[in-house]
């Protein structure tokens, strides 16, 4: 039995707290939010006997060796010091996106997470998908070919629906759209390409608001392969997509996964995507857990939150200074 803590009780650790209460490995033992009635509103519908608490710090004490690992569902700009306290007191822990605002803060909490031992994961989507998991075959097989081009889209009412609240902040958020809801958009495309973006080009607009609304991103691989993203917050409907063309084929799947279509010279075929029914299947929990229990490897491991990072500073670089810039290389390891 893996004992959890969720950190940050708002609406959308909601999902969290529904898929971790059905995981029967799973059992939650506290709750944390700087709004105690939050936290006390969650112990009440996902675990009746949990401790709860108003401080990361408080908790990461009180609980020493009552606790294993932590779900951090907090504003970006909390993850880093939260993080690196867990990882310090020997926790696992699995954050939400992005892992942090800076590419600094990355190598540094990617050194915990060396240091540490402890199981560090990312809640990407896409990745733990069936669907990400079939391109993944795909690319590792060398059936994908050599990518030659990558576009995304993303479109949602996120303007609207997030005035007033953290996320259109900068000091909690980081960023706007982009660095939210955008970020899967672009881990998406780094988790298939699997490799740093060197160059990138952006562009956006704040729409009146102190974040970026809308912005179109140019990048290139180190492979040379190069790629397109738009993302948008201020469409009146959601819509995704994200498409692949390599010498050998095309391929089209949604950011979230859930849909995945390919094409060889003008003959579609569909890869073969397996499904498990069981309660967290195909969601970050489930694999967080597995790593812990020593039965996976981890799907979305730290690499990819620097490699985000890396890329995001140079996105609002280049938006800053109004020209292309150099994104500062990532490595494969980290000592």
């Amino acid at each position: 039995m893996v004992k959890l803590a969720i950190v940050g009780c708002g609406g959308m650790a909601q999902g969290h707290g529904q898929t971790l209460a059905s995981m029967p490995d799973v059992k939650l033992v506290a709750f944390c939010d700087i709004i105690k009635s939050r936290a006390e509103a969650f112990r009440e519908k996902y675990a009746k006997e949990a401790q709860v608490f108003e401080s990361h710090s408080d908790m990461v004490k009180s609980m020493k060796g009552k606790l294993d690992g932590v779900v951090n569902v907090t504003p970006h700009t909390v993850h880093y010091p939260q993080c690196k306290e867990a990882l310090e007191a020997g926790l696992h822990v699995l954050v939400e996106k992005p892992m942090v605002t800076n590419i600094d803060h990355a190598y540094d909490l990617w050194k915990t997470v060396n240091a540490s031992g402890k199981v560090f994961q990312i809640a990407f989507q896409a990745p733990y998908s069936s669907e990400f998991q079939a391109i993944k075959k795909l690319r590792d097989s060398g059936e994908l070919g050599k990518v030659q081009l990558i576009q995304g889209w993303l479109a949602q009412n996120w303007r609207t629906n997030t005035i007033g609240t953290w996320r259109q902040d900068p000091k909690m958020s980081g960023g706007g759209q982009m660095y939210d809801s955008g970020a899967h958009t672009l881990n998406a495309i780094m988790w298939i390409m699997n490799e740093p973006v060197v160059e990138v080009a952006c562009m956006y607009d704040k729409m009146e608001t102190p974040v970026d609304i809308n912005g179109i991103v140019m990048m290139k691989f180190q492979s040379g392969a190069m790629g397109t993203v738009c993302i948008g917050g201020n469409s009146p409907g959601w819509d995704t997509d994200l498409r692949v063309q390599s010498d050998t084929m095309q391929v089209r799947t949604f950011p979230h996964g859930g849909f995945l279509e390919c094409m060889r010279f003008g003959r579609k075929f569909y890869p073969k995507v397996e499904f498990d029914n069981s309660p967290g299947a195909f969601t970050p929990h489930k694999n967080f857990i597995e790593v812990i229990q020593g039965k996976a490897q981890p799907v979305a491991p730290v690499r990819y939150g620097a490699l985000l990072s890396a890329l995001m500073d140079a996105m609002y670089d280049s938006a800053a200074k109004g020209a292309p810039v150099k994104v500062k290389p990532v490595p494969e390891k980290l000592d």
